[in-house]
């Protein structure tokens, strides 16, 4: 719309999108100067006509229609421009463009996005006219480092054709890939959900680990635990010769002795983990015979355990003692992140097609950069730990075809969730 004089009053996206237009300038700008006059003319006498022009656009020349109409009682006039090259095709890739499964931006080579679909304004909040630049809003978001096949840096000053980079965007896993120069002055960026081959990745990088751990345990077991039985033996025959002073030093032997004995035990079941005898089991008793064994402990630490089942049954498929092993090494390591006085809440209850078993402590809690730690042999949060009793359990639970979610606040505590499968 414009006024009597030719200035821009208002106009719709589409004429932002395609003309650039701007309120405020004279339509005159946009048209070849053969088609000056004929505008002038028509506002002059409030001519309606239909004329095909020359619209100027920043990097090329375009052809269309233009429909002029006067507003009836105002010095107001409509242009409606068509554009005559736009064939069914054009109208074709538009829809395939807006409607893609992938998210798509065409960016200019400030940064700037001239252009996205549905799925790339939904996932990065992006609204209509709104001029943003994509590596400024990518800085807001976390980029993902580590993971395998994803090396290359997603960057304005990237010399590379094709450059990729992950990025975490509420919980999931983008793969944002440009493609530079798709057309004179655009690069086109393509955004994908790799969540699932994320998850895939690292769970085989997870068991590639393993596997080299279990190498390594079934290879030193042997050499290790000969010579300890061996010190264990002597060192049983030593003590009723011991003086009252030494027998401290026979303690710390002795205790020493069992440390490794535990490190091994736990090293040789990421090696070869004992057969998993399934059977119906009742989670409900599981985890209520486990709260019973961990009380007397809990008391010693001064804290409270809590234990709550929504029903009198929790039917699944699975290893009793295994299972109970997993819980007792959670509510373990619950009771060691409270020095002081705290609570164990350990709950179960059904929900859609799984059992949902919780153990939530209100203890240190575990910092964030280290809570996708947890699974790595090794690693540990503890002075004396050995960093093998989590991924122990968690392979316990992947036997069992469930699944672990750990939720944690520095200072507040941490809670985890284990789901595992109905009884069929």
């Amino acid at each position: 719309m414009t006024d009597q004089n030719g200035i821009i009053l208002n106009f719709n996206e589409q004429s932002k999108q395609y003309f650039e237009m701007r309120a405020g300038i004279k339509i005159y700008t946009y048209l070849k100067p053969e088609h000056v006059e004929w505008l002038k003319s028509c506002m002059m006498n409030n001519k309606a006509d239909e004329r095909e022009i020359q619209l100027l656009f920043v990097d090329s020349d375009h052809e269309c229609t233009c429909e002029f109409i006067p507003v009836t009682g105002e010095e107001r006039f409509i242009l409606i421009f068509k554009d005559i090259n736009k064939g069914p095709e054009d109208e074709i890739f538009t829809t395939i463009f807006d409607k893609a499964i992938h998210g798509l931006m065409l960016i200019n080579a400030n940064g700037s996005v001239v252009r996205s679909n549905l799925f790339a304004n939904k996932l990065l909040n992006l609204q209509n006219g709104r001029k943003v630049n994509i590596y400024r809003l990518l800085d807001e978001y976390e980029t993902e480092k580590n993971i395998p096949g994803f090396d290359q840096q997603f960057a304005p000053q990237a010399t590379e054709n094709i450059v990729s980079d992950v990025i975490k965007i509420r919980s999931h896993y983008f793969e944002f890939t440009k493609v530079n120069e798709i057309s004179q002055g655009y690069d086109l960026i393509v955004i994908r959900d790799i969540s699932e081959v994320v998850e895939y990745m690292r769970r085989v990088d997870h068991q590639d680990t393993l596997k080299v751990v279990g190498q390594l345990a079934a290879g030193i077991a042997h050499e290790i635990r000969n010579p300890m039985t061996s010190l264990k033996g002597f060192i049983q025959l030593l003590e009723p010769n011991l003086k009252d002073h030494q027998k401290m030093y026979f303690e710390v032997i002795n205790s020493e002795l069992k440390r490794i004995e535990t490190i091994m035990t736990e090293f040789l079941m990421l090696a070869k983990p004992k057969n998993t005898v399934f059977e119906k089991i009742n989670l409900t008793r599981v985890l209520a015979d486990t709260v019973d064994m961990m009380k007397p402990q809990a008391i010693l630490h001064d804290v409270d355990i809590k234990f709550n089942a929504r029903q009198s049954e929790h039917l699944t498929f699975g290893d009793a003692n295994r299972l109970k092993q997993v819980f007792i090494n959670l509510i373990k390591n619950a009771l060691e992140a409270m020095p002081d006085k705290g609570e164990i809440f350990v709950s179960v209850e059904t929900s859609g097609n799984q059992h949902l078993i919780s153990v939530k402590d209100n203890g240190c809690g575990i910092p964030e950069e280290k809570l996708n730690k947890l699974n790595e042999p090794f690693f540990t949060t503890k002075v004396n730990g050995t960093g093998l009793g989590l991924p122990v359990s968690l392979k316990i639970i992947e036997e069992h075809q469930g699944t672990v979610n750990v939720i944690s606040r520095l200072y507040e505590g941490t809670e985890f969730k284990i789901g595992l499968p109905l009884m069929e």
